[in-house]
């Protein structure tokens, strides 16, 4: 799990720009525009939150998902995106932004995901297992992994994102863009892992 201190400071700087940036930034893909400086400030919230990563350890482009492990929709994604994931071309790395907000067990099994010994491998247990109840929920739940919790859900609420899945991601033209729900197979090949594109300049 990647975690720092806190981001509580940072988003008081920036809670501004970012409620500004609610209705421009989160719409449909490819369809806003925001300037460089203002992407910037949200892929360094973004890069300082608390994740989980899968995909290639040194990535060309970082997509950013905020999941809930109780979430049907984020399962699905988390399904849909194996076989991009796994391909060996793969340049895109997903790193999950685990938040608890759906349901009553949501904040314990998303603890039990970032306090895990290997929290991949828990993020991987939970969505493939899902529709068997899941990871279980952890029962005592360590202050730095609850608070970790909350500065995710303080960050997700600070960019007007709503529900679970969300993802925020770097589109062909270079500009940051934001899927609100599920992502199909013909939007995560073309917009999130962007596999025609590669093909094509590889080609």
């Amino acid at each position: 799990m990647h975690t720092r201190p806190t981001v509580r400071q940072t988003l008081a700087l920036v809670a501004p720009l970012l409620i500004a940036l609610t209705a421009a930034l989160f719409s449909p893909p490819a369809s806003a525009q925001i300037s460089e400086e203002q992407a910037r400030q949200v892929r360094s919230l973004l890069a300082d939150s608390h994740w989980v990563a899968e995909g290639p350890e040194n990535p060309e482009r970082v997509a950013y998902m905020f999941t809930d492990m109780e979430c049907p929709y984020c399962a699905r994604q988390w399904q849909a995106m194996r076989p991009f994931i796994n391909d060996a071309d793969n340049v895109t790395q997903v790193r999950h932004v685990i938040v608890g907000i759906l349901k009553p067990q949501s904040h314990a099994k998303g603890a039990a995901v970032l306090a895990a010994d290997d929290p991949l491998a828990a993020l991987e247990k939970g969505q493939k297992e899902f529709d068997a109840g899941g990871l279980a929920p952890l029962r005592n739940i360590p202050k730095d992994i609850s608070r970790a919790l909350g500065e995710n859900r303080i960050l997700m609420q600070r960019l007007g994102i709503r529900g679970t899945p969300a993802t925020i991601f770097t589109d062909t033209r270079g500009q940051l863009q934001f899927a609100p729900g599920l992502m199909g197979e013909s939007l995560l090949a073309t917009h999130l892992f962007q596999m025609e594109a590669d093909a094509g300049v590889s080609r």
